[in-house]
């Protein structure tokens, strides 16, 4: 999939799963969901992961007024889940900015969602008083007015340093469907619903030094940019719609404009959340059924809608076959069924449209024919050191941008089937003891249709031990899965922060805990250790700070592939922001990709 095809991913047609539902008159109001008429009994289900696609453990993810924690694989599941058939899925975990998914709902049915959860770390301090500019490694820049900065919960004035927490999402990103809120849908400024066209998005959180929630005061504004992918950088309209994302709606709103300077979209903003500057177009409805060649409904396929353009659409068929959503509307388009996000070549495709503004179509039932070459069965067996059966053990197998997890069963044996691009894709795996915390090599091959047997694979050799241990004011602390989480990711958005680690604890001494850690680095060495941050639960616990932008992190493992390993160990200088003392902390870790 080419650049241009990334732009659109229209998430109002996408939505991971995308499911049926009636159009409504559209609404503005943020205290009620666009197109709220009835609530419908549903079944969610899906997986949160990190930048680096690895499950996160134990988040918060509500639905209506149900709640669910993931598992350690980042799975959840919420059954008879009470929502508006324009739903509204949360997710929520500390050390990371509120994800979400916007989707049409269909009652009765399963529906899957993947949300890839943004890393919320500190990327330095504007004073409140004095105001000023943070320069961002990627372009990205926020500049907050002199005395213009408030207590969000009180509406009191603050004064204090002000730690900024921006992500940048890039709209060329092939995950941009994942990392974004809700879906590509918006309400202009006369109430009307459009499709939008991301041409990038920021999300951006304020906190005072006793992590108290901040925003912009009444009256004032701060500046923002968003660098522009040179890719579309000749596309990238002079002026552009500038919108908002609404959480309770999930529904982004138009809110003033951007202008393009140079190589970035600059705009100002009265407050906080998460923004987005996109070109906009009417929609119309769209919905079809997919069965097989053997009239089995085609379960979580693929539906791209591609423009005359080059951009495309994307969602996925519920548990029945069905996919809706909506649709660039007076212009012909062509629908295709493809095995993934990085298959370029279709397995069924046809002309749709075009169809008129405001309506709804249906294309009815259509059958899919399915290459055998499309359809991959992968089985083998999981010994431990000893050469005996796992019975409490898993795979993971990554294909492409796809990962998988296969447990083992009391003989040690796994399988897993899944559409695949091409009749011999190629696949990294390792294996993992759970009991035995100890796990095999990352290895690669190609598999071929119809079945691989992998055979035997060892689960040994490589601890599973992922820990950060740090101690401050003498007293130890202690991040430990799989009661905790601990999640490592390269960002690939600038070098200012190559690698960053998060952990997040609730095991003694405090009920809760968490610190995040980023160095210029990507590999074994000595780098410069570029941000830190602790948070506590503890009442009136002090208020650390990172000051000193002097101390390095020394890495002793620094593995590339999926399922390997970094670890390290480094030492810093803290300063309480309530006392002005300072406070040494000593910190070790091991983190897996």
């Amino acid at each position: 999939m080419n650049t241009i095809n990334r732009l659109f991913l229209m998430m109002c047609f996408f939505a991971a799963v995308v499911t049926g539902c009636k159009k409504e008159n559209s609404s503005s109001d943020s205290n009620n969901p666009v197109f709220a008429v009835n609530k419908i009994s549903v079944i969610v289900t899906g997986r949160i992961v990190d930048e680096s696609n690895q499950p996160i453990s134990g988040a918060t993810v509500t639905a209506g007024n149900t709640t669910s924690t993931t598992d350690l694989n980042g799975n959840f599941r919420i059954n008879n889940a009470s929502l508006y058939e324009s739903a509204v899925v949360s997710v929520e975990k500390t050390g990371y900015f509120k994800g979400g998914r916007t989707f049409f709902a269909k009652e009765y049915q399963k529906h899957f969602i993947e949300i890839m959860l943004l890393s919320k770390i500190s990327v330095g301090k504007i004073n409140a008083t004095s105001g000023g500019t943070l320069n961002i490694g990627n372009g990205s820049a926020i500049t907050l007015p002199a005395n213009g900065i408030i207590n969000n919960t009180t509406g009191n004035a603050y004064t204090g340093d002000v730690s900024i927490a921006m992500t940048w999402i890039n709209p060329t990103s092939t995950d941009l469907y994942r990392q974004m809120p809700g879906d590509l849908r918006g309400i202009d400024a006369t109430g009307a619903e459009q499709g939008l066209q991301s041409f990038g998005m920021l999300g951006v959180e304020l906190s005072g030094t006793s992590g108290e929630k901040l925003q912009i005061a009444t009256g004032k504004k701060a500046n923002i940019k968003f660098p522009i992918p040179a890719s579309i950088l000749a596309t990238a309209p002079t002026s552009i719609a500038l919108w908002s994302f609404n959480d309770t709606t999930g529904i982004w709103k138009q809110e003033g404009t951007a202008t393009k300077s140079g190589n970035t979209y600059v705009a100002d903003v009265s407050h906080f959340s998460f923004w987005n500057c996109d070109a906009y177009f009417p929609l119309a409805r769209f919905s079809a059924k997919f069965i097989n060649q053997n009239n089995a409904p085609l379960q979580h396929a693929l539906i791209r809608i591609k423009r005359a353009n080059g951009s495309s659409s994307y969602g996925f068929t519920d548990s029945t076959g069905y996919v809706t959503g909506q649709v660039p509307s007076n212009e012909s388009l062509v629908m295709e069924v493809s095995s993934g996000y990085t298959c370029n070549t279709p397995i069924f495709s046809q002309n749709i449209g075009p169809f008129v503004t405001g309506t709804t179509n249906s294309l009815g039932t259509i059958t899919v024919t399915i290459p055998a070459q499309n359809s991959i069965s992968i089985t083998g067996t999981v010994v431990n050191c000893s050469n005996n059966a796992v019975s409490n053990g898993f795979v993971k197998i990554s294909v492409g941008t796809n990962n998988y997890t296969a447990i083992t069963n009391a003989s040690g044996v796994f399988s897993l089937s899944f559409l695949s691009c091409s009749s011999s894709p190629s696949i990294t795996y390792y294996a993992v003891d759970a009991t035995n915390n100890q796990q095999s090599t990352t290895a690669s091959m190609v598999v071929t249709n119809p079945t691989t047997n992998l055979g035997s694979i060892t689960a040994c050799g490589i601890s599973t031990a992922r820990y950060i241990y740090y101690n401050i004011d003498g007293v130890n602390y202690s991040i430990l899965p799989p009661t905790d989480s601990i999640s490592a990711f390269t960002n690939t958005q600038g070098t200012t922060y190559g690698t960053s680690i998060y952990g997040y604890g609730s095991s003694s001494p405090n009920t809760q805990k968490s610190i995040s850690f980023s160095f210029n680095g990507n590999g074994v060495g000595t780098y410069p250790l570029t941000s830190l941050s602790l948070g506590t639960s503890a009442t009136n616990s002090p208020q650390y700070v990172y000051t000193t932008n002097s101390s390095t992190v020394t890495t002793t493992e620094y593995g590339t592939l999926t399922g390997t390993y970094i670890s390290g160990s480094f030492s810093a200088i803290l300063r309480d922001s309530s006392t002005n003392t300072n406070h040494p902390i000593q910190c070790s870790f091991r983190a897996r990709r």
